[in-house]
């Protein structure tokens, strides 16, 4: 027998064997305790700003990017003939600032599964009882000993609700990864509307520029005019005017070419001070203009709307998360319970072992609070999915119809603009042969400027209330995984 056992006379032989092992595994435990533990590493925030000084220097690989069409998956990214608006949505998707910071909330997500998933530490306890006292003990009655406890638990309350639990974070993180693609979504409907924004604007800086050269030139006609005593001082004035005018048109177009061209550099994580190349498409920006969706084609889109938009599914699982967050409460007010075993030596020297069961009533709290609180979350939840999708089919009539109206406008207005085009060319003459007034050419030279302007500006319209409609419909084939595929 161990020679610290022969000192123990009342320790039993069978607890004897015990006592190395436990002297041995007390001083591991705190070893193997400290190595288990994650370590702790500051990590600096950069102010600096991290845009690219040159379109080669973006991320241009988009083939792992496996919820975009298999269209603009399969192709390159080449910046030497301009972009087009397949590669303005793909550098967007890989580049933008704003989608790599909400990306990075899947990682939270994934984070929150895994503790979930985690089963709850043993708690263990010590205790130590020291004698004291200076009464004198009798000689029958052994010299009291210090007293010691120690105890092993395990909480089996975190049993009974792991599986909900695990449930919510498995919902919350497929939310995660739908809110996640929803906003990607809104990238790429956003890069589609500045790139047709972008080549309307620098088709509406050529016209306004060339409407400042026609007339800077009749300007210049009238003063010459002036001075050789060939024109009044009224029309050298209405033609000076009238190049003003198309001159602070000019700088107005090229402000909000400016601006638009700043968005798109912003949404491509490019410094604003590079030009980014552009590419019309080959049969010119009027083929990206479509023909609106028929009442009925509309209809039918709607009802699949709730299977598409990744926002609507998001708060579909939301709600399946809010649900599951229910039945965990529920199933959390029923006792919880602590088993476990305690070996103890009291002050007589005698060692004690045996189960201990530790029990919380649920008699004044009862988790009431907490149900309530998930079962009114539940009904908002609800609620708001339903306004949502309310607020889409509203919004998809809105936008067709005032797509439908844009689009006769343009039509009719396209129609009678050769009649007008060859009507200026005829007034022009007249003015140069001293036919016409200049008050008269005037009014109808900016009328007839006016009217290419209105179909650029309808053209624009068109062009991107298609764009948002294709956002309220859900009309892009995004891929969307299974919540076997992605959390």
């Amino acid at each position: 027998m161990d020679k610290e056992c022969m000192n123990e006379p009342l320790i039993r032989p069978g607890l004897c064997k015990w006592l190395k092992p436990l002297r041995i595994w007390g001083c591991t435990f705190p070893v193997v305790l400290i190595a288990a533990c994650a370590s702790y590493q500051a990590v600096p925030l950069e102010p600096s700003v991290k845009l690219s000084d040159a379109i080669e220097q973006l991320r241009m690989d988009i083939s792992q990017h496996t919820e975009l069409p298999n269209a603009w998956r399969n192709s390159s990214v080449k910046a030497d003939d301009g972009l087009n608006e397949t590669e303005i949505v793909q550098l967007a998707v890989l580049n933008s600032p704003h989608l790599a910071a909400v990306q990075a909330t899947r990682l939270e997500a994934s984070a929150q599964l895994i503790q979930a998933g985690l089963l709850p530490d043993p708690q263990l306890s010590l205790s130590a009882d020291f004698p004291r006292g200076n009464d004198p003990v009798p000689v029958p009655v052994p010299v009291p000993v210090t007293a010691y406890g120690f105890g092993l638990g395990f909480d089996l309350q975190s049993l009974i609700t792991r599986g909900a639990r695990q449930s919510v974070a498995t919902k919350q993180a497929r939310t995660t990864y739908l809110q996640v693609l929803w906003q990607e979504w809104q990238i790429i409907q956003q890069a589609r509307m500045l790139y047709r924004r972008a080549l309307i604007q620098g088709q509406q800086v050529e016209l306004t520029h060339t409407r400042f050269l026609q007339t800077q030139t009749n300007w210049q006609i009238q003063q010459n005019a002036l001075v050789q005593g060939n024109s009044t001082l009224d029309a050298e004035g209405l033609a000076r005017t009238s190049m003003m005018d198309a001159e602070a048109a000019w700088f107005e177009v090229k402000r909000q070419h400016s601006a638009t061209m700043h968005n798109l550099a912003l949404l491509l994580g490019l410094s604003p001070q590079i030009k980014i190349p552009l590419s019309p498409p080959e049969q010119g920006v009027a083929s990206l203009i479509m023909q609106p969706v028929p009442g009925r084609a509309l209809q039918a889109m709607l009802k699949n709307i709730d299977h598409k938009r990744p926002d609507l599914l998001a708060l579909k699982t939301g709600y399946e998360a809010q649900e599951a967050k229910v039945r965990e409460q529920v199933l959390s007010q029923f006792p919880g319970f602590t088993i476990g075993a305690n070996s103890l030596r009291d002050s007589g020297n005698i060692w004690t072992l045996g189960p201990f069961i530790n029990l919380n009533l649920p008699l004044l709290n009862g988790n009431r609070g907490n149900i309530a609180m998930t079962r009114a979350t539940r009904s908002r939840l609800q609620a708001e999915y339903h306004d949502r999708l309310t607020a889409a089919e509203v919004e998809a009539n809105r936008l067709i119809s005032d797509q439908q109206l844009a689009f006769d406008e343009l039509a009719a207005l396209q129609g009678k603009l050769p009649d007008l085009d060859k009507m200026m060319q005829r007034m022009g003459k007249a003015l140069a042969g001293g036919n016409m007034d200049m008050l008269t050419f005037t009014t109808l030279q900016n009328s007839h400027f006016a009217q290419h302007m209105k179909v650029l500006m309808l053209e624009q319209a068109v062009l991107e209330q298609a764009v948002a409609l294709d956002t309220v419909l859900g009309a892009l084939p995004l891929t969307i995984k299974s919540t076997g595929d992605q959390p």
